[in-house]
């Protein structure tokens, strides 16, 4: 793998729920990328993005696991920097929204790639192919 930027990691839905999930089919391949980052990699995420965890996983594994999920990112809250969305970055998203022409490409997404252009992020942990169609770095590399 090649060395990562050190600078923070956004991280997608996809990533949290193979991580969180042991079902999930990604579920090794995220332990393993996660346990091969240096101890001082951090992530940055946006309520956006955990608005869809949580509704994900109250919608397929029960509104306990949902909750578990959320107890379990409020124990991790020093790896993991939660990004208010902006109105500015909504808007934004419009312009990916309306520029890209991904199948089942989300507004989540696209505010996502907003928010990473507003703080500089190049690197994505995610199993979600339209990040690298939009231009960010992918990782693990899928």
């Amino acid at each position: 793998m090649a060395p990562l930027n050190m600078t923070a990691i956004f991280i997608d839905t996809s990533a949290f729920i193979a991580l969180y999930l042991k079902s999930d089919e990604f579920h090794s391949q995220a332990v393993s990328f996660l346990t091969a980052l240096p101890e001082d990699a951090s992530f940055v995420t946006s309520n956006f993005v955990l608005d869809e965890v949580y509704t994900f996983l109250r919608a397929t594994k029960g509104k306990e696991v949902a909750v578990a999920f959320a107890e379990f990112l409020a124990q991790n809250a020093e790896t993991v920097k939660i990004n208010r969305v902006t109105l500015e970055d909504e808007k934004a998203a419009f312009r990916f929204f309306g520029r890209l022409d991904f199948s089942q490409l989300s507004f989540t997404d696209c505010v996502s790639f907003a928010q990473m252009e507003r703080l500089s992020l190049k690197e994505v942990f995610t199993f979600d192919k339209h990040f690298a169609k939009a231009g960010f770095k992918v990782l693990p590399l899928i």
